[in-house]
């Protein structure tokens, strides 16, 4: 069901923002003819990074939404990161255990990275001069080139490796030598009908001739079942020529995407802060906006690049309401603001998680699990809080001094000796022992109209209806205290008052 609303939702909300969405689709078929099977095509071209994994998370979701009959990759890539390989690997074994069918097409290159996809599916074909190999994995340096490992540090990484594509090997029906030799240096000589095709020492390479070359031993091919230089030939090897086929398209939003999750921590603090700002401000203006304008593009970076799912974003959602209601509608802080919080907090923390395919591990490999991901987290969450510590203490600091703050704050200062008074305290006093009549409901604060005028009074502690008449009993700073009188009271002090008039 999540795996439906997104791939509906998402296109829909890019729609509305203009995003173009193409897809080369074949006509449907005429009513009551047995519909021709459904090919879902998808590119693979450049190399394998953040913004590519992106792409990947929504495409093998809407390829599971629509339920073709088949997949193809179209592989040009010279590889890339190892982490995203294997959950695109992961993609592509989750496809294959709901029943269809991941083929790999090889045109021109697929080395490295794209080897190893190539063998997570159930075929391989080759374009006329297409070339594959070259995967063994090598330490990338942070300030670029290769970084130096020890040997035992290298070997860990290579038995990895190692072990995940002999389970490929095993699942798909490849043979476990040529993908051995594809990404270490130190295999055995790999024999084919008596011929060394890759010598101990070598990493082997396969141009498209020599992958779907097929022994005489076994009759089976080296690697690819076969070539072709266009996609309707592949689709003639795997018995759907007729084949209802949909080109997946990437979009530029996904690489946008990419930039905003790689700025997340600092979008999400500067959200915070604005926040903050609009608290200790009046009404509701600039910061608010702005910070709900970060939040919504903070979350929107994380849906397109298939982080975020409907689940964080209710959280967060939820959070920002319950923090809304705490600031503005409830005094103090208390169990609303902390659960907006709380909320706010899981939410941004899940949205960094990505969803895992439903898949058992590989031979040999431990379990990609959502626990793995967890320093990531805490790592970009304490990025937020260092900005939003940093942020609260310049603005200490700093803004006082601004003229956007003096523009909030009134500078002059209104002394009594200038006329400015809180409580006129001789008018108060005479209101001692007067009677009114309650202008609104006391409870036990309200509004009471004493001597023609509109007073700000406080019952003794009694709820006192609108209407009821009122007697000033005490005069304390700035508070009118008042308590209920009958008729009968109301009218023997009048008639007190009026005696001692005429005395």
């Amino acid at each position: 069901m999540n795996a439906m609303i997104r791939a509906y939702l998402l296109p829909a909300m890019l729609l509305l923002l203009g995003v173009n969405l193409s897809y080369a689709e074949t006509a449907a078929p005429a009513p009551g003819s047995n519909p021709p099977p459904r090919v879902f095509v998808l590119p693979v071209t450049g190399p394998i990074d953040k913004s590519m994994l992106y792409v990947f998370r929504r495409a093998f979701q809407e390829a599971a939404s629509i339920k073709p009959n088949a997949v193809i990759m179209e592989l040009n890539t010279p590889g890339g990161a190892l982490t995203e390989t294997r959950e695109i690997i992961d993609w592509i074994r989750s496809l294959q255990r709901q029943g269809c069918p991941v083929y790999a097409y090889v045109n021109p290159d697929a080395l490295s990275a794209g080897a190893m996809i190539s063998l997570a599916t159930k075929g391989i074909f080759m374009s006329g001069g297409a070339i594959i190999g070259s995967a063994m994995p090598i330490a990338v340096s942070p300030t670029g080139g290769v970084q130096e490992l020890s040997d035992a540090l290298n070997e860990k990484m290579l038995s990895a490796v190692r072990a995940m594509v002999v389970g490929l090997c095993q699942e798909n029906g490849h043979r476990e030598e040529i993908a051995v030799a594809m990404v270490d240096i130190n295999h055995p000589d790999v024999v084919i009908d008596g011929e060394i095709i890759c010598p101990k020492g070598q990493i082997l390479n396969l141009t498209a001739h020599d992958a779907t070359r097929v022994s005489q031993d076994d009759g089976r091919p080296i690697l690819a079942r076969g070539m072709a230089d266009e996609l309707a030939g592949v689709l003639a090897m795997i018995g759907m020529s007729d084949a209802q086929v949909q080109r997946f398209s990437p979009m530029r939003v996904e690489r946008l995407a990419r930039w905003i999750t790689a700025i997340g921590p600092l979008l999400f603090g500067l959200a915070v802060l604005a926040f903050v700002i609009e608290y200790h401000t009046p009404g509701f203006g600039f910061f608010g906006f702005a910070g709900i304008v970060l939040m919504a593009v903070h979350l929107f970076g994380h849906y397109v690049a298939g982080l975020a799912g409907m689940e964080e974003l209710a959280l967060i959602l939820l959070g920002l309401i319950l923090l809304a209601v705490e600031i503005f509608f409830i005094p103090g802080f208390g169990v609303t603001g902390v659960t907006g919080i709380a909320l706010l907090i899981i939410g941004g923390g899940l949205a960094i998680i990505p969803h895992i395919p439903d898949v058992p591990p590989l031979s040999g490999l431990d379990p990609v699990t959502w626990d793995s991901f967890l320093p990531g987290v805490f790592r970009q969450f304490l990025i937020s809080l260092v900005i939003i510590a940093g942020g609260i203490f310049i603005l200490h600091k700093y803004l006082p001094r601004t003229r956007l703050y003096r523009s909030f704050v009134l500078a002059n200062d209104m002394s009594a000796s200038e006329g400015f008074v809180s409580v006129d305290v001789e008018a108060q006093q005479a209101l001692l022992g007067q009677d009114g009549v309650a202008y609104t409901l006391l409870r036990p604060a309200g509004t009471a109209v004493i001597d023609g005028r509109r007073v700000d009074v406080i019952s003794n502690g009694d709820f006192i209806a609108k209407g009821s008449r009122v007697r000033v009993i005490a005069c304390q700073g700035t508070a009118v205290v008042v308590q209920k009188i009958d008729e009968a009271d109301a009218d023997q002090g009048t008639a007190g008052a009026e005696k001692s008039g005429d005395a």
